[in-house]
């Protein structure tokens, strides 16, 4: 075999050892950020969810299901009244990027792009995640708490008046659907 066959080989066999070392660092590290505890937290939203609580003190009910997306980057919230025909959907997309150590979270519902323009950002603490999306007329909070012993959730969604002052816009208790 020529010297220069071999080199090609080589080369050959060097690119092929870099991709498929390249391709396990991948998936090891995409393994460990499923693992970590933020995440862990997110993959607790994921299932399918009775939805009760209130709006503006109506009692409202949506039916929820939480999963991941985009290769497992963020967890989907997806929301639908459960009136027919429903009056309102919704999808909150949340991830929790390693590197700024923080989440992010997107509301995209049936309200349109106004609305969507506005990105959250938010801390957990224990169980507690509250994200903050800053709008102009003033900003929003949504506070999830995760009760593991009882695996339920609730989340309280709070606006923000000129003065500062915080008040409750809607709060809803998720439960696990019964599986059929």
């Amino acid at each position: 075999m020529a010297n220069s066959q071999r080199a090609g080989r080589n080369n050959a066999l060097l690119i092929v050892t870099a991709l498929f070392v390249m391709a396990w660092a991948t998936t090891a590290s995409a393994g460990e950020a499923t693992t970590s505890p933020d995440e862990a937290y997110l993959d607790a939203l994921r299932g399918t969810w009775d939805m009760a609580g209130s709006f503006g003190g109506t009692p409202v009910r949506y039916n929820a299901e939480g999963q991941r997306v985009l290769q497992g980057g963020f967890l989907r919230l997806h929301m639908i009244d459960a009136t027919s025909p429903p009056q309102y959907e919704a999808d909150v997309f949340i991830g929790f990027d390693h590197k700024a150590n923080d989440y992010v979270a997107h509301w995209l519902d049936r309200f349109g792009a106004a609305g969507a323009r506005v990105v959250a950002r938010g801390v957990r603490e224990g169980q507690r995640l509250v994200l903050t999306f800053p709008y102009a007329e003033g900003a929003f909070r949504d506070t999830f708490n995760w009760q593991p012993t009882t695996q339920s959730w609730s989340l309280l969604l709070e606006s923000q008046a000129v003065d500062g002052t915080w008040s409750t816009f809607a709060s809803y208790t998720l439960t696990r659907r019964a599986k059929h």
